[in-house]
């Protein structure tokens, strides 16, 4: 599967744009601030819906546009066309194959898409809500109804903390209410966390050692404070039942805090190389190169699950890596259509399709 054609309209830096990339490496070369990562954000979108640099819709259209448009096809067997329009005042359009759809998981059909940015970079040495948001990424590439999941799991979350701050503690029966989603929604989240790191270990093994050239072993530990251990044999009615129990317990606490203090959002993925802690043991170098192979170790999980090769998004790594780490990520990186964007393209040691971009445009 490959990006056959993508047309942009009043989307970011791009007033107009009509590209066909290459079916295999698509180098993206130009000083900062030309529109690079924008080309690559649109990519993303189209696959998607959503930016990965985390902007909301209004950000996306041009300045002084009220919309902006992105299409593209994808080259397969059953070619599948998209559109999405999305406005500053109004509510997005999304089609697919000329039809409207509701639902982002549909976007899958499509293909996946597997996307490193700079800031995935602290992965390992940053805070827990980076790691939670690499398995619950992981578990949506996987099975994309599993960011309906999150977005269920996130929305009960600011409604129960909504009624917490409100501080009516005689209201049990609403309180019972938001708990119940929380639980449930929560217990379907770490099923699919659970699930997603046992189709990614060993395959992010194999990735540690390639890119990070790192031959200890690697595991990922989980550290909750409700008992939400990662056991895939647990199943979901054992974790609603801790979460639903530790909820209740922690009521008095919620209500002086405002905020709901246990649950997925509060839990600890921690990386670890041979049994330690690789936050406080790796050094700055080994802990970047191991959030790349973090990032990209899913793909051959998502490639099996998919049951086609995902689309690689690599904006301005190699910059950030040294010869022979970069060199290493060359020699991993699989043959699928890929995107990569780069300053000096001497810096990226992999050949391809050359694009020159330039504001509103790339040649």
């Amino acid at each position: 599967m490959a990006l056959a054609w993508l047309t942009l309209a009043g989307f970011r830096s791009y007033p107009q744009l009509r590209w066909r990339p290459s079916e295999g490496i698509n180098l993206l070369v130009g000083p900062n601030g030309v529109g690079k990562t924008n080309l690559l954000e649109a990519v993303g979108v189209l696959f998607t819906a959503a930016s990965f640099r985390g902007a909301p819709d209004r950000v996306l259209v041009s300045s002084g546009g009220d919309t902006a448009v992105v299409r593209g096809e994808t080259d397969d067997e059953a070619p599948h066309t998209v559109e999405l329009q999305l406005h500053r005042r109004e509510r997005r359009r999304l089609r697919l194959n000329g039809a409207r759809v509701s639902r982002v998981s549909d976007l899958a059909r499509m293909g996946r898409l597997l996307v490193f940015i700079p800031e995935h970079l602290d992965l390992v040495k940053g805070g827990p809500a980076q790691r939670r948001q690499w398995l619950d990424d992981t578990a949506a590439l996987l099975w994309p109804v599993a960011r309906a999941d999150q977005s269920d799991y996130h929305k009960a979350l600011r409604q129960r903390n909504a009624f917490l701050k409100a501080g009516d503690q005689e209201d049990r029966i609403t309180l019972e209410v938001w708990d119940q989603r929380l639980s449930s929604s929560g217990a379907r989240v770490m099923a699919a966390r659970a699930r997603a790191l046992h189709e990614v270990l060993d395959p992010l093994s194999d990735a540690v050692t390639a890119i990070a050239g790192l031959g200890e072993q690697v595991a990922v530990a989980y550290r909750s404070g409700w008992g939400g251990g990662l056991d895939p044999a647990a199943g979901m009615a054992a974790w609603q039942g801790r979460l639903r129990s530790a909820l209740e317990n922690a009521r008095r606490r919620d209500f002086r805090l405002g905020a709901t203090t246990i649950g997925p959002h509060r839990d600890e993925p921690i990386v670890t190389l041979n049994g330690a802690d690789a936050r406080l043991y790796a050094s700055q170098g080994e802990q970047r190169t191991l959030a790349l192979a973090l990032r990209l170790g899913a793909f051959e999980a998502v490639e099996q699950a998919a049951g086609g090769r995902p689309v690689l998004v690599l904006d301005d790594v190699f910059s950030e890596l040294d010869s022979t780490r970069a060199e290493a990520l060359v020699e991993w990186l699989p043959t699928t259509q890929t995107f990569i964007s780069a300053v000096d393209q001497r810096r990226v040691p992999i050949g391809g399709e050359v694009w020159r971009v330039s504001p509103g445009d790339v040649r």
